[in-house]
């Protein structure tokens, strides 16, 4: 029976309580990215994109068995929680054993309160850092790969101990079964391995150059054995050589173990044992290539004959990207190679990301500042500076602690235990900047990658542990009584589990609280609803295709709808799936076509797709009438040297999306129509020109052969007052918190709100006082036919402040704010554009144009024009230019406010007394307000200047002229 000691009672509460905080802050059902793609892929045993991630999808099934929650995606999540919570324990239990290197076993009281309060102190530091909590709250594989990493970590530290011992051998086969196991998540955890080489090495040698480059060399071997050994080699031979040679492979290091075993030779034999279980462990992709027979609701790449079986595991569908030169491109913001790589790819896409997790998140929307409390404008940088001063000075130096607290433990170590600090700096640099080194990143990346990296932040969270010990060991030092050291000792690890975890805990908890987050389900079923029957769909990327297809395959929702994701519509495999597997999408070509010119990049394959100006007038016959419109060619290729860089050839997704129109409409080959939409969220060079023949009906735009219909309103309605009822959850909760991503996407939904009461706010009323009577809300909506157009407008303004609040939703472009307050009060409620011009005033990130608009709705809606006057006057600061001051007079001439917009126009020529533009429009501000001796004046003052223009010589004529025939009048 296992004795609980102190150690182990801390090692459970440390996994106990990152349990607890993981499982109450993970989302309550599916979330955005990968996660929709994962969650229905593993339960139901399906293929998601390469390289597979077999063990996570055979281990992400099982847990979708067990009945936590009535929600799969919440079971699939609940196993990176689980795995996350695993990754600290075993952190924790890594951090006392690099103490124990330093300081040795404990002995008194302090040492247990120094050893296990750092290890408490490192691991919950890396708990409640941001993307280590990103992580373990969603259904990805990077949670279980870090849960990999730990372990493997910690068996080689086990070995360690037990080197000397019988058997310890066994350490090292466990070790090797996990690296292969781990391949069936992600690769990165084969980064370990120089980390655990050197751990091995500095075990039975002392350092000497030619040991350690040997050891360097069986490392890199070894290496290369695994990745691309195993995982690309092994693939490779039974594509290029024989089906049979990976079997033959794996016989022939069975016969070399039963060799070695035999002839006693201990290291061949444990070298043979440790490939024979990484192969094992490997041999998980076999689930692919099994399930992908059957063929599932999701099978990307379709991997079910040998040839495309072994192209999905050597991925060969993402290509090669070389090291070496650095992705630059002449991007004139970078000076050079180099500048771009040290700039863009170090500082920006890893030290930025390192600073996140224990400084603050720099560059979150300032929203997030405020959940995180303290603004990381105000980092350790900083701090050299004369920044922050008085209390934030000191606010900011303990938002720091954590970072402070690694660089303190990086020196303790190097001082004291040079060969911990080597294996430590290894698995940081392996993790962190080796990845930065072999992925080459080209800018911009479509999203935030700091998930990849938690390796490397877990090994600066070791030394936030060392660091603590370092500060709680001069503590014990500098305190010489046993009785006081003791007390000293365990002040300051109280001290530092506030400064340190404690805050990371409040800083990031908001940021990384998925609870009550319902978007991605919601959002797709409206999308999905928003769909007639059998309707066809396209799609623009991962957030509006992966949730979509965990409600069609998990849920079972709207599986009618067939939906065509742009991205993929350029790949042969994809195009055959729509092709052949209900629902079936209508598509012409046959499968020898598709397989010859749309799934190669040779020359007859892409002249196949050559698109010429004279082939772009495209004629469609429907059952509802002839569509004729222009499709633009969508990328170039050079064909003749001289020739202008216009685009000439379309992509595969731009023949598809008109072959499938073709298709569909075609009575010959479909006796009923399907009808087709894209997302809002496909861009308008995806739509092949189809802009024109696209009506908007809420999340899509269906595709409308009569053309000249904008808003399908009733549709509209039907949809967002009915049809989304009940799925718009969370989102006016203002303990429910989104990031950039979501918020963006909210703006969908306003859009639709806007676009509605638009429409209704253009129309005639016969009655303006109908539906008067209905004062609430559910009123008014329960009677909506009722109501005057006027009114069905506000009360569609009325739902959405209501759904989607701005006090709680913050519509971060202004413009959009000054839209939604210009409809209420053209409504009848001014008070609301008020409100929303008092709040945009009190923003510091607005452009001075910005300003100058609120100015304008103050002064022309509002009739303002003081605090018109004032917000301008501000914004101009000290130093106004001329074109500022004619901007600010062009916003308010626009709104009928000329006396002021005339008073800027003046300024404007004190500005720059030459201004054609600025006399121009001060002359059309006098003539609106009448005011004919400001225009002679301002004629006469002008012509002084510029007595060559003739132009405003004889304007001033005409005015003398108009003003002598004009009777003279009496008041």
């Amino acid at each position: 029976m296992v004795k609980f000691d102190t150690h182990r009672w801390c090692a459970t509460a440390v996994f106990v309580v990152a349990l607890i905080v993981y499982a109450f802050t993970m989302a309550d059902t599916v979330s955005f990215w990968d996660c929709g793609e994962f969650a229905a892929c593993a339960y139901t045993m399906a293929v998601p994109h390469p390289p597979g991630s077999p063990l996570f999808l055979l281990v992400g099934r099982v847990f979708s068995l067990i009945p936590i929650s009535s929600d799969i995606g919440v079971r699939v999540t609940f196993m990176s929680v689980l795995a996350s919570a695993f990754s600290i324990l075993f952190a924790y239990l890594i951090i006392v054993r690099l103490v124990r290197f330093i300081r040795g076993s404990e002995k008194t009281a302090a040492d247990k309160i120094i050893a296990y309060s750092s290890g408490i102190i490192g691991s919950l530091s890396l708990a409640w850092s941001y993307s280590m909590w990103f992580n373990a709250v969603e259904s990805e594989v990077y949670a279980m790969s870090q849960f990999f990493t730990h372990i493997v970590i910690w068996l080689i530290l086990v070995w360690h101990e037990k080197a000397d011992e019988p058997g310890n051998e066994r350490w090292l086969l466990l070790i090797a079964y996990m690296v292969g196991l781990s391949t069936g998540v992600h690769l990165l955890n084969i980064l370990a391995l120089p980390a655990i080489a050197l751990v091995m090495y500095f075990r039975h040698r002392k350092f000497q150059i030619g040991t350690f480059i040997g050891m360097a060399a069986i490392t890199g071997l070894i290496f290369i054995v695994i990745y691309p050994g195993v995982v690309k080699w092994l693939p490779l031979s039974a594509s290029k050589i024989s089906m049979w040679a990976p079997a033959i492979i794996f016989l022939g290091i069975i016969a070399v173990f039963w060799w070695a075993a035999k002839k006693g030779h201990g290291i061949t034999g444990i070298a043979m044992a440790g490939l024979f279980l990484i192969i094992v462990g490997y041999s998980a992709y076999a689930m692919i290539y099994i399930r992908s027979h059957l063929n599932p609701g999701i099978d990307e790449n379709d991997p079910d004959t040998p040839a495309r079986f072994f192209s999905y595991l050597n991925r060969e569908q993402y290509g090669d990207r070389p090291m070496f030169p650095r992705i630059w491109n002449n991007d004139p913001e970078y000076r050079s190679e180099s500048d771009y790589f040290w700039r863009y790819q170090v500082n920006k896409m890893f030290n930025r990301y390192l600073f996140w997790q224990f400084i603050g998140r720099q560059d979150a929307p300032q929203r997030e500042y405020q959940d995180a409390g303290v603004s990381p404008k105000y980092s350790i940088i900083s701090l050299f500076k004369d920044e922050p001063t008085g209390g934030i000075r000191w606010l900011a130096i303990i938002t720091c602690v954590p970072f402070i607290l690694g660089l303190i433990g990086f020196g303790y170590q190097f001082t004291r235990d040079k060969k911990g600090w080597i294996f430590i700096a290894a698995l940081f640099f392996m993790t962190g900047y080796a990845i930065i080194l072999y992925l080459n990143q080209d800018n911009p990346q479509p999203r935030e990658r700091d998930y990849s990296y938690c390796g490397a932040f877990f090994a600066f969270t070791l030394w936030i542990g060392l660091g603590a010990a370092a500060v709680m060991d001069w503590v014990a030092k500098y305190v010489k009584e046993e009785r006081a050291s003791r007390s000293a000792v365990l002040g300051a690890a109280v001290l530092l589990l506030l400064l340190s975890p404690t805050m990371l805990l409040a800083k990031n908890y908001s940021m990384n609280d998925r609870s009550g987050n319902y978007v991605a389900w919601d959002y797709s079923y409206n999308m999905l609803m928003s769909c007639a029957k059998n309707g066809i769909i396209f799609t623009n990327g991962d957030n509006d295709t992966f949730p979509v297809w965990y409600l069609q395959e998990v849920d079972r929702v709207r599986r009618d709808v067939r939906l065509v994701n742009l991205s993929l519509l350029n790949t042969g495999w994809y195009i055959k799936q729509l092709k052949h597997r209900d629902p079936q999408v209508p598509i012409s070509f046959n499968d020898q076509y598709i397989d010859r010119y749309l799934d190669q990049h040779d020359a007859p394959a892409l002249m196949a797709r050559h698109w010429p100006t004279e082939k772009q007038k495209v004629e469609l016959n429907t059952p509802d009438g002839k569509m004729v419109w222009t499709v633009p060619a969508s990328m170039y290729v050079p064909m003749r040297q001289g020739e202008s860089r216009q685009n000439n050839f379309l992509r595969v997704q731009d023949i598809m999306i008109l072959d499938i129109l073709r298709t569909n409409y075609d009575p010959a080959k479909t006796t009923v129509p399907k009808p087709v939409y894209f997302a809002v969220t496909v861009a308008n060079s995806n739509m092949v020109g189809l802009r024109d023949f696209l009506t908007f009906e809420g999340l899509v735009f269906r595709i409308n052969p009569k053309g000249r219909q904008p808003v399908d309103a009733d549709l509209l309605r039907k949809n967002l007052l009915e049809t989304f009822k009940g799925h718009f959850r969370g989102i006016n909760d203002p303990s429910v918190h989104y990031d950039d991503n979501i918020e963006k996407l909210l703006q969908n939904y306003r859009s639709s709100f806007l676009q509605l009461a638009y429409y209704f706010s253009t129309l005639p009323d016969t009655d303006p006082n109908a539906g008067s009577q209905y004062e609430s809300l559910d009123q008014r909506i329960t009677h909506f036919d009722k109501l005057s157009n006027r009114q069905k407008a506000l009360t569609v303004m009325l739902q959405l402040d209501q759904l989607i609040p701005e006090a709680v939703r913050p519509i971060s472009n202004p413009d959009l704010t000054l839209q939604v307050g210009k409809m209420y009060a053209d409504l009848g409620r001014p008070d609301e554009l008020k409100r929303r011009l008092d709040m945009l005033d009190q923003r510091t990130d607005l452009r001075f144009e910005t300003h100058a608009r609120i100015a304008g709705f103050l002064a022309g809606s509002l009739h303002d024009t003081e605090q018109a006057a004032r917000i301008l006057d501000k914004a101009l600061g000290t130093a106004p230019t001329a074109e500022q001051y004619y901007a600010a007079g062009r916003e308010l001439f626009g709104t009928g406010s000329y006396m002021l917009a005339a008073r800027y126009f003046e300024k404007t020529l004190s500005a720059n007394p030459n201004d054609g533009q600025a006399i121009g429009a001060l002359l059309q501000a006098y003539e609106n307000l009448g005011d004919r001796t400001q225009a002679r004046t301002a004629l006469q003052n002008w012509i002084s200047r510029h007595p060559q223009d003739k132009g405003a010589q004889q304007r001033l004529d005409q005015l003398l002229a108009e003003d002598t025939t004009r009777p003279n009048t009496t008041n």
